[in-house]
């Protein structure tokens, strides 16, 4: 049934003489890919990103300095802090969500690096006993 109705649009589509997807039966790029207008868009997006605007050395050694004293920021030290790099307010917060980001990923590397040389010389001391059991099961038996 939903097949059938599919098929009666098509149909009705094709047949139709202001559709512009089958004029004449020719390949026309603006009705078959509606995104093709788009183009414009992402090309001026890469444009704005090279624009973007990134911190100096001396406000990233700022926001460093502040960010190991202190991972979250009060308002009032975050406008100050803004204030004395000549950042708005925004970008200061911003920087701190993305480093704070960072640092908790970099944190769970750093925890499974730890949790993983654990487990392997756990498992090392695991093959060790189940070797002197079974020798002394041997020594035992025999």
């Amino acid at each position: 049934m939903i097949f059938e109705l599919k098929k009666q649009n098509f149909l009705k589509a094709v047949e139709d003489p202001n559709n512009k997807m089958f004029d004449g039966g020719e390949y026309s790029p603006s009705a078959t890919e509606p995104f093709s207008c788009m183009n414009g868009v992402t090309t001026s997006r890469k444009k704005k990103n090279k624009n973007k605007r990134r911190f100096s050395d001396e406000q990233i050694k700022s926001l460093e300095s502040m960010f190991e004293s202190e991972t979250r920021l009060e308002p009032r030290k975050k406008m100050q802090l803004a204030k004395e790099l000549g950042l708005q307010p925004r970008q200061v917060a911003i920087w701190f969500q993305n480093k704070r980001a960072r640092w908790k990923s970099k944190q769970l590397e750093r925890d499974f690096s730890i949790l993983r040389a654990n487990y392997n010389s756990l498992a090392s001391r695991f093959e060790t006993l189940k070797k002197e059991k079974q020798a002394l099961v041997i020594q035992v038996l025999y």
